[in-house]
């Protein structure tokens, strides 16, 4: 069955921070409080479980070099490949089962002093 894969890729300092800006809080009654990633991009309803991350330690222009490993790496290599980079990247966030671009997105890009993040775009997958 077909799927659609929505790409975003930035730059971070590392992981952690990376981690920090994509974890989920919650409060006493057990209710999530979204991320940062989650609220600067304004993103709807999304299987939270499905959501891949990785900052790489040499930032790369090549798609396929940052797309490799990720799930369904193949299949979305081949679709992201037209994509000309404006710039090299370190940070790669996908999320499977989740179509942003259909989400109503008002914000592409978060630009600030402590990290970068643009939405890329997305993909079909068969899972």
């Amino acid at each position: 069955m077909k799927q659609v894969v929505s790409l975003w890729l930035g730059n971070f300092q590392n992981f952690d921070e990376l981690e920090k800006y994509t974890e989920v809080q919650y409060n006493e009654d057990g209710d999530s409080i979204p991320s940062p990633f989650e609220k600067e991009f304004k993103l709807g309803y999304f299987d939270r479980d499905l959501i891949e991350k990785d900052c790489i330690p040499d930032a790369e222009d090549d798609i396929e070099k940052l797309l490799i490993d990720f799930s369904y790496d193949d299949q979305l290599i081949k679709q992201f490949t037209d994509v000309e980079l404006s710039s090299k990247y370190n940070t790669i966030i996908v999320i499977y089962n989740y179509n942003f671009t259909n989400d109503g997105r008002t914000i592409n890009s978060v630009n600030n002093l402590e990290y970068e993040l643009n939405f890329i775009g997305t993909a079909e997958y068969v899972d």
